[in-house]
Protein backbone atom coordinates (compact mmCIF):
# COMPACT_ATOMS: atom_id res chain seq x y z
CA UNK A 1 0.00 0.00 0.00
CA UNK A 2 3.13 2.18 0.35
CA UNK A 3 3.88 1.69 -3.39
CA UNK A 4 0.47 3.45 -4.17
CA UNK A 5 0.57 5.84 -1.30
CA UNK A 6 -2.19 4.92 0.32
CA UNK A 7 0.11 4.47 3.51
CA UNK A 8 2.92 6.68 4.17
CA UNK A 9 5.63 5.54 6.08
CA UNK A 10 7.10 9.04 7.25
CA UNK A 11 10.57 10.19 7.84
CA UNK A 12 11.31 10.63 11.72
CA UNK A 13 13.12 12.82 13.33
CA UNK A 14 16.80 11.91 14.58
CA UNK A 15 16.83 10.50 17.41
CA UNK A 16 13.08 9.52 17.52
CA UNK A 17 12.52 6.47 19.48
CA UNK A 18 9.14 5.95 18.76
CA UNK A 19 7.39 2.81 17.50
CA UNK A 20 6.99 3.34 13.88
CA UNK A 21 3.90 4.70 12.67
CA UNK A 22 1.81 5.29 9.71
CA UNK A 23 -0.32 8.31 7.57
CA UNK A 24 -3.39 7.41 5.50
CA UNK A 25 -3.65 10.91 3.79
CA UNK A 26 -7.15 9.52 2.16
CA UNK A 27 -8.94 9.58 5.89
CA UNK A 28 -6.97 12.69 7.74
CA UNK A 29 -10.40 14.53 8.26
CA UNK A 30 -9.38 16.78 11.37
CA UNK A 31 -9.60 20.31 10.09
CA UNK A 32 -6.67 22.90 12.02
CA UNK A 33 -8.71 24.08 14.67
CA UNK A 34 -6.36 27.08 15.47
CA UNK A 35 -4.88 29.81 12.62
CA UNK A 36 -1.60 28.11 11.58
CA UNK A 37 0.71 31.16 11.88
CA UNK A 38 -0.76 31.20 15.38
CA UNK A 39 -0.25 27.97 15.88
CA UNK A 40 3.31 28.18 15.14
CA UNK A 41 3.76 31.48 16.12
CA UNK A 42 4.50 32.85 13.11
CA UNK A 43 5.45 36.82 13.08
CA UNK A 44 3.18 38.98 10.43
CA UNK A 45 5.97 40.24 8.43
CA UNK A 46 7.12 39.89 5.23
CA UNK A 47 10.79 38.48 6.19
CA UNK A 48 9.09 35.72 7.93
CA UNK A 49 6.67 34.42 5.65
CA UNK A 50 7.52 33.83 2.26
CA UNK A 51 5.42 34.88 -1.14
CA UNK A 52 2.74 32.24 -1.83
CA UNK A 53 3.83 30.20 -4.63
CA UNK A 54 0.69 28.72 -5.78
CA UNK A 55 -0.14 25.94 -8.30
CA UNK A 56 -3.34 26.80 -10.04
CA UNK A 57 -5.58 23.95 -11.91
CA UNK A 58 -8.37 24.42 -13.74
CA UNK A 59 -9.27 20.96 -11.75
CA UNK A 60 -7.64 19.60 -9.15
CA UNK A 61 -8.54 15.69 -8.95
CA UNK A 62 -8.98 15.05 -4.91
CA UNK A 63 -6.40 12.58 -4.66
CA UNK A 64 -3.72 14.23 -6.25
CA UNK A 65 -3.20 16.21 -3.05
CA UNK A 66 -2.92 13.22 -1.25
CA UNK A 67 0.45 11.94 -3.52
CA UNK A 68 2.01 14.85 -3.52
CA UNK A 69 1.59 15.20 0.29
CA UNK A 70 3.11 11.53 0.58
CA UNK A 71 5.97 12.38 -1.58
CA UNK A 72 6.52 15.52 0.78
CA UNK A 73 6.89 13.05 3.68
CA UNK A 74 9.36 11.23 1.85
CA UNK A 75 11.57 13.99 1.82
CA UNK A 76 11.20 15.88 4.91
CA UNK A 77 9.46 15.62 8.45
CA UNK A 78 6.29 16.72 8.94
CA UNK A 79 6.41 19.03 11.94
CA UNK A 80 5.28 19.06 15.31
CA UNK A 81 3.77 21.87 17.83
CA UNK A 82 3.55 22.04 21.53
CA UNK A 83 -0.34 22.03 22.91
CA UNK A 84 -1.32 24.58 25.53
CA UNK A 85 -1.37 22.88 29.00
CA UNK A 86 -0.33 19.28 27.37
CA UNK A 87 2.79 17.24 27.59
CA UNK A 88 2.49 15.20 24.19
CA UNK A 89 3.05 17.29 21.08
CA UNK A 90 0.80 17.65 17.80
CA UNK A 91 1.59 16.65 14.56
CA UNK A 92 0.81 19.60 11.86
CA UNK A 93 -0.95 17.38 9.38
CA UNK A 94 -4.62 18.49 8.84
CA UNK A 95 -7.14 17.69 6.31
CA UNK A 96 -6.34 20.78 3.93
CA UNK A 97 -2.60 21.98 5.51
CA UNK A 98 0.38 20.23 6.48
CA UNK A 99 3.79 21.85 8.05
CA UNK A 100 6.83 20.08 6.94
CA UNK A 101 10.67 20.85 8.55
CA UNK A 102 13.38 21.97 6.26
CA UNK A 103 16.21 22.15 8.53
CA UNK A 104 17.23 20.15 11.65
CA UNK A 105 17.53 24.06 13.45
CA UNK A 106 13.45 23.77 12.72
CA UNK A 107 14.29 27.92 11.94
CA UNK A 108 12.54 26.89 8.62
CA UNK A 109 9.23 25.45 7.66
CA UNK A 110 7.57 24.54 4.63
CA UNK A 111 3.34 25.40 4.63
CA UNK A 112 1.40 23.55 2.18
CA UNK A 113 -2.49 23.95 1.76
CA UNK A 114 -4.73 23.20 -0.53
CA UNK A 115 -8.02 24.10 -1.62
CA UNK A 116 -10.75 23.27 -4.10
CA UNK A 117 -8.19 24.13 -7.41
CA UNK A 118 -4.98 24.94 -6.09
CA UNK A 119 -2.12 23.89 -4.24
CA UNK A 120 -0.05 26.81 -2.31
CA UNK A 121 3.45 26.44 -0.47
CA UNK A 122 5.02 29.25 1.73
CA UNK A 123 8.55 29.11 3.42
CA UNK A 124 8.26 30.04 7.02
CA UNK A 125 11.23 31.79 8.73
CA UNK A 126 11.70 31.93 12.59
CA UNK A 127 15.08 33.28 12.33
CA UNK A 128 16.61 36.86 12.32
CA UNK A 129 17.83 38.22 9.62
CA UNK A 130 15.88 35.12 7.56
CA UNK A 131 17.56 34.99 3.51
CA UNK A 132 15.51 34.82 0.61
CA UNK A 133 16.26 33.11 -3.06
CA UNK A 134 16.87 30.03 -1.47
CA UNK A 135 13.42 28.21 -2.57
CA UNK A 136 14.02 27.17 -6.15
CA UNK A 137 14.83 23.50 -4.96
CA UNK A 138 11.17 23.31 -2.86
CA UNK A 139 9.42 24.55 -6.25
CA UNK A 140 11.27 22.25 -8.57
CA UNK A 141 10.54 19.56 -6.67
CA UNK A 142 7.20 20.29 -6.17
CA UNK A 143 6.54 20.91 -9.37
CA UNK A 144 8.51 18.00 -10.69
CA UNK A 145 6.29 15.46 -8.24
CA UNK A 146 3.18 17.02 -9.56
CA UNK A 147 4.18 16.23 -13.17
CA UNK A 148 5.49 12.82 -12.34
CA UNK A 149 1.71 12.20 -10.53
CA UNK A 150 -0.41 13.57 -13.27
CA UNK A 151 1.61 12.42 -16.45
CA UNK A 152 3.39 9.18 -15.50
CA UNK A 153 1.26 7.44 -12.91
CA UNK A 154 -1.98 8.03 -13.84
CA UNK A 155 -1.65 9.84 -17.43
CA UNK A 156 -4.27 12.45 -16.87
CA UNK A 157 -2.88 14.22 -19.96
CA UNK A 158 -6.09 16.91 -19.77
CA UNK A 159 -4.93 18.19 -16.14
CA UNK A 160 -2.43 21.42 -16.33
CA UNK A 161 -1.91 23.45 -13.91
CA UNK A 162 0.06 26.99 -14.06
CA UNK A 163 1.76 29.12 -11.52
CA UNK A 164 1.15 31.79 -9.94
CA UNK A 165 2.09 34.28 -6.80
CA UNK A 166 0.20 36.19 -4.10
CA UNK A 167 1.57 38.43 -0.91
CA UNK A 168 2.65 35.98 1.76
CA UNK A 169 0.70 37.80 4.35
CA UNK A 170 -2.95 36.83 2.58
CA UNK A 171 -3.75 34.10 5.25
CA UNK A 172 -4.06 30.50 3.09
CA UNK A 173 -7.92 30.65 2.58
CA UNK A 174 -8.10 33.83 1.20
CA UNK A 175 -5.36 33.05 -1.04
CA UNK A 176 -6.50 33.50 -4.88
CA UNK A 177 -3.47 32.81 -6.87
CA UNK A 178 -4.40 35.87 -9.34
CA UNK A 179 -0.73 37.00 -10.27
CA UNK A 180 1.28 35.69 -13.33
CA UNK A 181 5.14 35.04 -13.14
CA UNK A 182 6.09 38.47 -16.13
CA UNK A 183 8.85 38.74 -17.85
CA UNK A 184 9.22 42.14 -16.64
CA UNK A 185 11.16 41.88 -13.29
CA UNK A 186 9.65 44.26 -10.36
CA UNK A 187 10.95 45.29 -6.99
CA UNK A 188 7.50 46.52 -5.43
CA UNK A 189 3.99 45.81 -5.73
CA UNK A 190 0.51 47.04 -4.20
CA UNK A 191 -0.94 44.35 -2.39
CA UNK A 192 -4.91 44.49 -1.85
CA UNK A 193 -4.83 42.82 0.86
CA UNK A 194 -2.94 44.44 3.01
CA UNK A 195 -4.02 47.81 1.16
CA UNK A 196 0.00 48.97 0.97
CA UNK A 197 2.81 48.13 -1.41
CA UNK A 198 5.54 45.09 0.02
CA UNK A 199 8.67 44.80 -1.69
CA UNK A 200 8.93 42.03 -3.96
CA UNK A 201 11.30 39.30 -3.13
CA UNK A 202 11.39 36.53 -5.95
CA UNK A 203 12.45 33.42 -3.41
CA UNK A 204 11.21 31.02 -5.99
CA UNK A 205 14.18 32.04 -8.45
CA UNK A 206 13.40 31.55 -12.02
CA UNK A 207 9.88 31.00 -12.56
CA UNK A 208 8.63 33.23 -14.71
CA UNK A 209 7.67 31.30 -17.98
CA UNK A 210 7.68 32.33 -21.34
CA UNK A 211 5.09 32.61 -24.43
CA UNK A 212 7.66 30.47 -26.63
CA UNK A 213 6.61 27.19 -27.43
CA UNK A 214 9.10 24.57 -29.17
CA UNK A 215 6.87 22.81 -30.97
CA UNK A 216 5.53 26.12 -32.83
CA UNK A 217 9.03 26.93 -33.89
CA UNK A 218 9.62 24.09 -35.79
CA UNK A 219 6.96 24.79 -37.74
CA UNK A 220 9.34 28.34 -38.46
CA UNK A 221 11.86 25.88 -38.76
CA UNK A 222 9.89 24.09 -41.91
CA UNK A 223 9.33 27.20 -43.50
CA UNK A 224 12.87 28.43 -42.94
CA UNK A 225 13.71 24.92 -44.66
CA UNK A 226 11.85 24.24 -47.39
CA UNK A 227 12.84 21.12 -48.12
CA UNK A 228 12.37 19.03 -44.64
CA UNK A 229 13.82 15.47 -44.77
CA UNK A 230 11.13 13.79 -46.92
CA UNK A 231 10.56 12.47 -50.04
CA UNK A 232 7.56 13.82 -52.26
CA UNK A 233 4.57 11.67 -52.66
CA UNK A 234 3.52 13.32 -55.80
CA UNK A 235 5.36 12.49 -59.40
CA UNK A 236 8.82 13.58 -58.86
CA UNK A 237 12.46 12.75 -58.66
CA UNK A 238 15.20 14.00 -56.39
CA UNK A 239 18.62 14.41 -56.30
CA UNK A 240 20.36 14.34 -53.00
CA UNK A 241 23.56 15.54 -52.17
CA UNK A 242 24.52 14.51 -48.09
CA UNK A 243 28.05 15.35 -46.60
CA UNK A 244 27.90 13.95 -43.59
CA UNK A 245 30.79 14.08 -40.95
CA UNK A 246 30.32 12.14 -37.82
CA UNK A 247 31.83 13.83 -34.69
CA UNK A 248 32.28 11.89 -31.19
CA UNK A 249 28.78 11.75 -29.39
CA UNK A 250 28.97 12.31 -26.04
CA UNK A 251 26.40 10.29 -23.58
CA UNK A 252 24.51 12.67 -21.32
CA UNK A 253 22.69 9.77 -19.03
CA UNK A 254 24.94 9.57 -16.33
CA UNK A 255 24.96 13.07 -15.01
CA UNK A 256 27.67 14.24 -13.10
CA UNK A 257 26.62 14.52 -9.10
CA UNK A 258 28.33 18.05 -9.26
CA UNK A 259 26.21 19.30 -11.84
CA UNK A 260 22.78 18.20 -9.25
CA UNK A 261 24.12 21.09 -6.87
CA UNK A 262 21.97 23.90 -6.49
CA UNK A 263 24.33 26.08 -6.51
CA UNK A 264 25.22 25.82 -9.77
CA UNK A 265 22.02 26.60 -11.29
CA UNK A 266 21.45 30.13 -10.33
CA UNK A 267 21.48 31.44 -13.95
CA UNK A 268 19.73 28.68 -15.15
CA UNK A 269 15.63 29.34 -15.71
CA UNK A 270 13.17 26.23 -15.77
CA UNK A 271 13.00 27.02 -19.62
CA UNK A 272 16.37 26.52 -20.27
CA UNK A 273 16.21 23.64 -17.87
CA UNK A 274 13.57 21.98 -19.45
CA UNK A 275 15.34 22.12 -23.25
CA UNK A 276 18.63 20.95 -21.56
CA UNK A 277 16.59 17.27 -19.60
CA UNK A 278 14.91 17.31 -23.21
CA UNK A 279 18.00 17.21 -25.28
CA UNK A 280 19.28 14.50 -22.55
CA UNK A 281 16.38 11.85 -23.32
CA UNK A 282 16.14 12.70 -26.74
CA UNK A 283 20.05 12.83 -27.51
CA UNK A 284 20.90 9.78 -24.96
CA UNK A 285 18.35 7.16 -24.44
CA UNK A 286 16.16 7.67 -27.64
CA UNK A 287 18.94 7.57 -30.23
CA UNK A 288 19.59 4.26 -28.11
CA UNK A 289 16.29 3.50 -28.62
CA UNK A 290 16.88 3.22 -32.35
CA UNK A 291 20.31 1.86 -31.79
CA UNK A 292 18.55 -1.60 -30.22
CA UNK A 293 16.31 -1.73 -33.45
CA UNK A 294 18.53 -1.51 -36.01
CA UNK A 295 21.41 -4.04 -34.38
CA UNK A 296 18.50 -6.76 -34.59
CA UNK A 297 18.32 -6.38 -38.52
CA UNK A 298 21.88 -4.85 -39.02
CA UNK A 299 24.60 -7.01 -36.59
CA UNK A 300 27.20 -5.04 -38.08
CA UNK A 301 26.96 -1.60 -37.09
CA UNK A 302 29.53 1.01 -36.10
CA UNK A 303 30.18 1.89 -32.44
CA UNK A 304 27.01 3.78 -30.87
CA UNK A 305 29.62 6.78 -30.34
CA UNK A 306 29.98 7.51 -33.83
CA UNK A 307 25.86 7.58 -34.81
CA UNK A 308 23.51 9.66 -34.54
CA UNK A 309 19.47 9.93 -34.97
CA UNK A 310 19.80 11.12 -38.15
CA UNK A 311 22.31 8.24 -39.25
CA UNK A 312 19.72 5.44 -37.40
CA UNK A 313 17.04 7.14 -39.10
CA UNK A 314 17.97 6.93 -42.82
CA UNK A 315 19.07 3.60 -41.67
CA UNK A 316 15.63 2.17 -40.66
CA UNK A 317 13.84 4.13 -43.64
CA UNK A 318 16.62 2.56 -46.56
CA UNK A 319 15.84 -0.84 -44.20
CA UNK A 320 12.31 -0.24 -44.78
CA UNK A 321 11.24 -2.57 -42.70
CA UNK A 322 8.89 -0.93 -39.96
CA UNK A 323 6.72 1.61 -42.76
CA UNK A 324 4.96 4.10 -40.84
CA UNK A 325 1.32 4.82 -40.91
CA UNK A 326 1.74 7.98 -43.09
CA UNK A 327 4.48 7.05 -44.96
CA UNK A 328 8.16 8.06 -44.04
CA UNK A 329 9.09 12.17 -43.77
CA UNK A 330 5.72 12.93 -41.63
CA UNK A 331 5.10 15.85 -39.72
CA UNK A 332 3.14 16.27 -36.41
CA UNK A 333 -0.13 17.64 -38.18
CA UNK A 334 -0.57 13.94 -39.89
CA UNK A 335 0.10 11.50 -36.87
CA UNK A 336 -2.79 10.67 -35.15
CA UNK A 337 -2.64 9.24 -31.16
CA UNK A 338 -3.85 5.77 -32.73
CA UNK A 339 -1.06 5.26 -35.11
CA UNK A 340 1.22 3.10 -32.84
CA UNK A 341 3.41 1.38 -35.08
CA UNK A 342 7.42 0.86 -34.84
CA UNK A 343 7.72 2.96 -37.87
CA UNK A 344 5.31 5.76 -36.66
CA UNK A 345 7.41 5.97 -32.92
CA UNK A 346 10.72 6.30 -35.45
CA UNK A 347 9.07 9.34 -36.85
CA UNK A 348 8.23 10.49 -33.65
CA UNK A 349 11.56 10.89 -32.44
CA UNK A 350 12.92 12.36 -35.83
CA UNK A 351 10.17 15.22 -35.03
CA UNK A 352 11.54 15.66 -31.72
CA UNK A 353 14.83 15.62 -32.22
CA UNK A 354 14.05 18.06 -35.14
CA UNK A 355 12.12 20.56 -32.98
CA UNK A 356 15.11 20.91 -30.14
CA UNK A 357 17.67 21.24 -33.44
CA UNK A 358 15.60 23.76 -34.92
CA UNK A 359 14.80 25.46 -31.77
CA UNK A 360 16.09 29.24 -32.15
CA UNK A 361 15.91 29.93 -28.01
CA UNK A 362 17.13 26.43 -25.98
CA UNK A 363 14.49 26.83 -24.35
CA UNK A 364 11.26 24.39 -23.64
CA UNK A 365 8.22 26.12 -21.37
CA UNK A 366 6.20 23.99 -19.24
CA UNK A 367 3.01 23.16 -21.31
CA UNK A 368 5.76 22.29 -24.25
CA UNK A 369 8.13 19.94 -22.09
CA UNK A 370 4.88 18.04 -21.19
CA UNK A 371 3.30 17.43 -24.17
CA UNK A 372 6.57 15.84 -25.46
CA UNK A 373 6.88 14.09 -21.85
CA UNK A 374 3.85 12.34 -22.21
CA UNK A 375 4.55 11.59 -26.07
CA UNK A 376 8.01 9.90 -25.20
CA UNK A 377 6.82 7.81 -22.14
CA UNK A 378 4.25 6.03 -24.18
CA UNK A 379 6.60 5.61 -26.49
CA UNK A 380 9.52 4.01 -24.79
CA UNK A 381 7.19 2.00 -22.89
CA UNK A 382 6.40 0.24 -26.17
CA UNK A 383 10.59 -0.06 -27.05
CA UNK A 384 10.87 -1.45 -23.47
CA UNK A 385 8.52 -4.62 -24.01
CA UNK A 386 9.80 -4.47 -28.23
CA UNK A 387 13.33 -4.52 -27.80
CA UNK A 388 13.93 -5.72 -24.43
CA UNK A 389 16.99 -3.18 -23.06
CA UNK A 390 19.33 -4.49 -20.43
CA UNK A 391 17.88 -1.57 -18.55
CA UNK A 392 14.05 -0.01 -19.03
CA UNK A 393 14.59 2.93 -21.17
CA UNK A 394 11.57 4.24 -18.70
CA UNK A 395 14.37 4.10 -15.78
CA UNK A 396 16.84 6.02 -17.15
CA UNK A 397 14.13 8.82 -18.33
CA UNK A 398 13.31 8.55 -14.41
CA UNK A 399 16.85 9.01 -13.44
CA UNK A 400 17.00 11.89 -15.65
CA UNK A 401 13.73 13.28 -14.58
CA UNK A 402 14.76 13.10 -10.77
CA UNK A 403 18.27 14.89 -11.67
CA UNK A 404 18.94 18.66 -11.96
CA UNK A 405 21.13 19.67 -14.66
CA UNK A 406 23.46 22.52 -14.58
CA UNK A 407 24.62 25.38 -16.50
CA UNK A 408 27.50 23.71 -17.38
CA UNK A 409 25.13 20.44 -18.62
CA UNK A 410 23.18 22.99 -20.44
CA UNK A 411 25.65 24.65 -22.53
CA UNK A 412 27.19 21.21 -23.71
CA UNK A 413 23.67 19.92 -24.71
CA UNK A 414 23.06 22.92 -26.76
CA UNK A 415 26.71 22.81 -28.34
CA UNK A 416 26.22 19.53 -29.34
CA UNK A 417 22.84 19.83 -31.06
CA UNK A 418 24.61 22.96 -33.41
CA UNK A 419 27.53 20.83 -34.04
CA UNK A 420 25.22 18.08 -34.68
CA UNK A 421 23.87 20.52 -37.36
CA UNK A 422 26.53 21.67 -38.78
CA UNK A 423 28.30 18.35 -39.74
CA UNK A 424 25.30 16.91 -41.16
CA UNK A 425 24.62 19.40 -43.50
CA UNK A 426 22.33 17.94 -46.25
CA UNK A 427 21.04 19.53 -49.37
CA UNK A 428 18.07 18.05 -51.04
CA UNK A 429 17.09 19.98 -54.66
CA UNK A 430 13.59 18.35 -55.18
CA UNK A 431 12.00 19.13 -58.53
CA UNK A 432 8.23 18.19 -58.54
CA UNK A 433 6.52 17.69 -62.09
CA UNK A 434 2.86 18.40 -61.57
Amino acid sequence: MEKFDIIIHPIKPEGAVEKPCFYVPCMIKAECQRDIYQMFKVPEDTRHRSTWLCFKFRFLPPHLKNHLIASLCRRYTIAQVGISNQKKMQIAIFRNIVVFELQKTKLRKLLVTTCPNAIQIQVLEFRKGSEHGLFKDIADFVEMELEKIIHTRFKMSNVTFEKKWECGLTKPEFVTCINDFGEEQITEYYCETCIKSHKFIDEWSDLQTKPLCLLQCSEDAQHSNPHPETSSKKNAFSTKVRCIVQGGMRSFSNVDEESTRTSRLTGLTKEEMNFAKMGMIVMNILADVLYDLLRSDKPQLPPRSECDITYFYKAHRNLNKNIPSNRWGGTWQNMLITDIAIGDDIERIRLTRNDLQHSRTFTLDDQCFNDLYVIIVDLVKRFDLHNKPARLYTDRIKEIMSKTVSEGDAKCIKQQLISELKLEMAIDIEMEQQ
